[in-house]
């Protein structure tokens, strides 16, 4: 099922191939296909053991929650991750979390040298220190110097505090990658993209960096595309990116991790027919392409960059804790965020390879200063977006 070009970029399928769809459809379920529809989850969308995590509760009244650094893991969990890798493990003690990256969930080609697994341990920090203020802690991290794939990543050690909720914290179990179509006719105030800017104060490392006005837009759109097509050129990158697809429901609470076709952003008939018809990892590239063409480039009200001064271990987990905070807070002002790091993948793969470096002088001169890490698309979202699998708390704590 391929999306075609339209007026209106949003609509993902052709009056052609949307007739086929549903052609193909009714003959599964005319013939014994009900049975695989309920098997496939169409009938129910991000229910199940995979999704109970995002139950936990983000609206107690501080004084009343009881004190746990335990619990603090099951928010720590719900932070954004490249590939919905989750490439967190935790050890808990009365009064230090530490935190350590799990390297059997790298993304092999698509980051070689674990600059996506690194922001994603980030985010989890974020979410971490964000909750143990809630429950009346006083997080100090500590962030540990070395090579990329140093197992050990964090020492958060805890004091007691007034409990503090902040707005963000709230966000939590509402924060979603958006992987639909935008609303293009609401655009974004410059206002809130300043205000946005300033969440990076407290990490003097990274830094935002919009990409709003028409020309710069349609450069970045060109480079995201330009690096989507390398991707599936390049067999091993592009395997590495479709192992970590969940296409079965079986798969789904199985492995409780990895990208779904309802986290597509696509409406729900079209999600639907998705799990009633099988797919093949060319199929799956042919779509994100067409995906990557004619809705994410296109309904981006406006682009934006992470930039840290130098591209250690400790300026990406700075640059996740920062993109945790921003999504964070897009989510509490009603806009929808979509990361885009092809481009950032092809620059690493370069670098693996010993390519000449197309997509990472690209990335420099996008950056301006410093090391260009992180590329998402912004605006408000037609549709609430729907939540991705999660492991439970207990099963990424290392005794």
């Amino acid at each position: 099922m391929e999306p075609t070009k339209s007026d209106q970029p949003h609509k993902n399928m052709s009056r052609r191939n949307f007739l086929k769809a549903s052609g193909a459809a009714l003959v599964l379920l005319a013939g014994g296909g009900l049975y695989r529809a309920v098997d496939q989850g169409v009938f129910s969308t991000a229910r199940g053991p995979a999704y109970v995590p995002w139950n936990v509760d983000v609206a107690f009244e501080p004084d009343l929650a009881e004190k746990d650094p335990v619990k603090l893991v099951q928010y720590a969990i719900l932070a954004a991750n490249a590939h919905n890798t989750q490439p967190w493990l935790f050890r808990v003690q009365d009064n230090r979390i530490e935190l350590f990256a799990d390297l059997s969930r790298n993304i092999g080609a698509m980051d070689p040298f674990y600059r996506e697994m690194n922001i994603s341990l980030g985010c989890a920090i974020e979410n971490l220190c964000l909750a143990a203020k809630a429950f009346g802690y006083e997080p100090k991290v500590q962030l540990h110097e070395g090579e990329f794939d140093r197992i050990k990543v964090a020492d958060i050690t805890l004091s007691d505090r007034i409990p503090e909720v902040s707005p963000l914290f709230r966000m939590m179990t509402k924060r979603h990658t958006h992987r639909g179509a935008y609303d293009t006719k609401q655009p974004i105030p410059e206002q809130l993209l300043r205000d946005m800017s300033l969440l990076s104060r407290d990490n003097p490392n990274a830094d935002l960096v919009w990409h709003a006005d028409d020309q710069s837009k349609k450069h970045v759109g060109a480079l995201i595309i330009q690096a989507t097509e390398a991707i599936i050129q390049d067999s091993v990158q592009a395997h590495d990116s479709h192992r970590w697809y969940r296409h079965t429901r079986e798969d789904i609470h199985r492995f409780k991790d990895g990208t779904t076709l309802d986290a597509t952003g696509n409406p729900a008939f079209v999600r639907a027919l998705g799990k009633l018809l099988p797919i093949s990892e060319a199929s799956s590239n042919d779509y994100w392409l067409s995906m990557t063409k004619d809705t994410h480039i296109p309904t981006a009200a406006a682009f934006g960059s992470i930039v840290v001064s130098a591209r250690s271990r400790t300026q990406l987990l700075e640059a996740g804790r920062l993109w945790q905070r921003v999504h964070l807070w897009a989510t509490s002002k009603g806009l929808a965020l979509h990361p885009l790091n092809q481009a950032n993948e092809r620059q690493d793969r370069e670098q693996q390879l010993g390519l000449e470096p197309l997509f990472g002088s690209a990335l420099q001169r996008l950056a301006g200063r410093g090391e260009h890490v992180f590329l998402f698309r912004i605006v408000y979202a037609r549709e609430q977006a729907i939540p991705s699998p999660r492991r439970a708390a207990e099963e990424v704590q290392l005794q």
